[in-house]
């Protein structure tokens, strides 16, 4: 019964399939560990309120509403919830993508959830959410490629091959992307001598997100100041910019980039 409850929600053939009679089912949803949202589908009473949604009207999530349930990096999760559908019936409180053939499961796999957002989403969201399936094994970036042949697919090829597998957090990878796209050319965790890694450089200024309000401790927090030290007697000029202020804009990361970069050479 887990694995058809996987996403929380699913059909009675699944739990069927699972090897639970109906009386069964008809127990657990007098017991409350089910709840019966329509005929033949099934939740936990603590589903996620969107795959819910969908599921009552036996459909599927798909583009980043499905990236958000597969837990890849998404930056706006998509409201309302998108849809796969093999037909255009007007549903409300849904965006429905118009598919020939809609998987079984309550979400999309991976592959499929990213080839439709790279046709709907904004190109750093789905550039986003595809790095961080690539860099956790997800999908390959071959196979992405291979979703997107066609003549018109160019911009789509473009962007998946901006994907890198350096970032270590969604803020880092909206950051690089922001920076690349007011023309810097960034490199991703660069180990300096002396040093250690940095979340990255641009025109040798070394920066990095941080997404710490605070330090975990006095040991890290020396450990921070060392390597900042280190860095002001290396010459080489450095920036934190908070994850928060990436995630409110990324674009916040070439302002912070752009003005120690015009100090640094007016010096």
């Amino acid at each position: 019964m887990e694995r058809a409850l996987r996403w929380g929600v699913c059909r009675a053939r699944d739990l069927r399939a699972a090897g639970l009679s109906p009386d069964g089912i008809d127990r657990l949803v007098r017991e409350g560990w089910l709840v019966r949202e329509a005929r033949g589908v099934y939740a936990r009473p603590d589903a996620d309120a969107e795959l819910v949604h969908a599921a009552r009207r036996h459909m599927v999530l798909t583009c980043l509403s499905a990236c958000h349930a597969h837990g890849l990096w998404v930056w706006h999760r998509p409201h309302p919830p998108h849809v796969a559908r093999s037909d255009s019936t007007r549903t409300p409180g849904v965006i429905i993508h118009r598919v020939r053939c809609v998987p079984r499961q309550p979400v999309a796999p991976v592959l499929d959830a990213l080839v439709t957002a790279f046709r709907c989403a904004p190109p750093r969201e789905a550039i986003a959410a595809a790095e961080s399936a690539v860099k956790y094994g997800r999908i390959t970036h071959d196979e992405l490629l291979a979703a997107f042949t066609g003549q018109r697919d160019r911009r789509i090829r473009a962007s998946i091959g901006r994907i890198r597998t350096g970032s270590a957090s969604l803020p880092e990878t909206l950051a690089r992307l922001a920076l690349e796209d007011a023309g810097f050319e960034v490199r991703m965790q660069v180990e300096i001598e002396g040093v250690g890694h940095v979340d990255g450089m641009v025109d040798g200024v070394a920066y990095e997100v941080d997404g710490r309000a605070f330090h975990s401790g006095p040991v890290e927090f020396e450990e921070d100041r060392r390597r900042w030290n280190a860095l002001m007697a290396l010459g080489i000029p450095s920036v934190r910019i908070p994850a928060r202020w990436v995630l409110a804009n990324p674009d916040a990361a070439i302002t912070v980039v752009r003005r120690v970069l015009d100090g640094w050479r007016a010096s």
